[in-house]
């Protein structure tokens, strides 16, 4: 049961007999069911070091069900948290600070090396094994549209580089509203990311959240993989699966963008209520996967080598940066009527305030000394200038 594979649940309940388990313990019973960092992760490296998995590595909430994430600052903090080196970390704000890398290449990442729980099929599924990995900022929750399924292929390596592209809202931006504005401007630091519901400018966390509240809306549940949405309903079971199914296209497609054209009437399926802002500063990561194969030096047991090769690391040292600002502020606009004042007038608009104002202080000393003279004249007892 994970998006957007809801009906591959349903064809496997179709032919297997099933146990009707309270709606209220499906969450912890998929929680405790669900394999151990241990049961997956053999050993994991940093930059080339070697450390505990469980050290570097969080629990993970995802539409893809319960996963484990390195450097996710929505990862759950509650477990784990007796490592003082497990990434991200909190600073003397209570801000969470992603682990940094000023490493590009192999092995000046990620890598990990992961059993192929094959021991965790049933002898009847012939589905290939593997894991499916999503590179996602580290302040928004995993996007499933992104994952790359990665399968146990004998004596594989998979490498995924990673290049990195940043935008940066300028401040004029905060002078215009949302409507003209076109994206969402936030730049507060939230510190309980781990929940669904606090104020993000990530756009698949918006997504993931409008999901939330149409199936909850449509089936009245919450999938087990996130708590219930505000607390109400119920964690969706194998009777929630028709409707899940039923709503399954709505799922897939946000709501259509009004007086925009290329979107006909016939190609509109039904869609999710939900305006999800592109959002003025973003972080977006390119990625690239590539295979290689394993050269052994030492002999290696034979099983070891059906297991899961994975490299992540940064393909450039460096970043494209964007700012994004205003094309046209307020001064702009003063600058371009008085060039068009200009053309016309066959002279500069500060000559002419220059000349007004050399006008404007000779009239003013003009008025002075003619009301000095006028009192001068009509007052004899007034002094003579010399005399002061």
């Amino acid at each position: 049961m994970q998006f957007p594979h809801n009906t591959n649940l349903y064809y496997i309940v179709q032919n297997t007999p099933t146990v009707k388990i309270p709606l209220d313990d499906i969450s912890d019973l998929m929680l405790k069911l669900s394999p151990s960092i241990e049961d997956i992760f053999i050993k994991c490296f940093w930059r080339g070091v070697s450390y505990k998995c469980r050290d570097i590595l969080r629990f993970q909430r995802t539409e893809e069900g319960f996963c484990y994430s390195f450097n996710s600052q929505t990862a759950e903090r509650s477990t784990n948290d007796e490592s003082n080196i497990n990434p991200p970390f909190v600073g003397p704000d209570g801000i969470l600070i992603p682990l940094r890398n000023n490493a590009a290449g192999k092995e000046t990442g990620l890598k990990l090396i992961m059993s192929n729980m094959s021991s965790e099929f049933f002898p009847t599924d012939n589905r290939r094994r593997g894991f499916n990995v999503m590179i996602h900022p580290n302040d928004g929750f995993p996007d499933v549209a992104t994952a790359y399924k990665i399968h146990a292929v004998r004596d594989r390596i998979t490498r995924i580089s990673v290049s990195v592209a940043q935008v940066e809202a300028d401040e004029s931006l905060d002078r215009l509203d949302i409507r003209n504005s076109q994206c969402y401007l936030y730049r507060a630091k939230a510190k309980n990311l781990n929940s669904l519901f606090h104020k993000s400018s990530n756009e698949d966390t918006c997504f993931i959240k409008c999901r939330m509240r149409a199936i909850y809306q449509a089936c009245n549940c919450t999938q087990y993989f996130f708590k219930l949405y505000k607390g109400l309903g119920t964690h969706c079971g194998i009777e929630h699966i028709p409707c899940l199914i039923e709503n399954d296209i709505l799922q897939r497609n946000p709501k259509i963008p009004e007086d925009e054209p290329g979107f006909p009437r016939w190609s509109i399926p039904f869609s999710m209520n939900c305006s999800c802002r592109p959002p003025c500063s973003f972080t977006t990561y390119t990625t690239e996967l590539r295979y290689e194969f394993r050269q052994f030096i030492n002999k290696e047991p034979s099983s070891s080598r059906y297991d899961v090769f994975l490299e992540v690391n940064y393909r450039e040292l460096f970043a494209t940066s964007y700012r994004r600002s205003m094309r046209y502020t307020t001064q702009d606009l003063l600058v371009s009527f008085g060039g068009v004042a200009s053309l016309f007038l066959g002279c500069s608009l500060v000559s002419i305030v220059e000349i007004l104002y050399v006008i404007y202080k000779s009239f003013l000393v003009i008025v002075r000394n003619q009301y000095n003279n006028y009192k001068l004249n009509n007052n004899p007892a007034w002094p003579d200038a010399t005399a002061i």
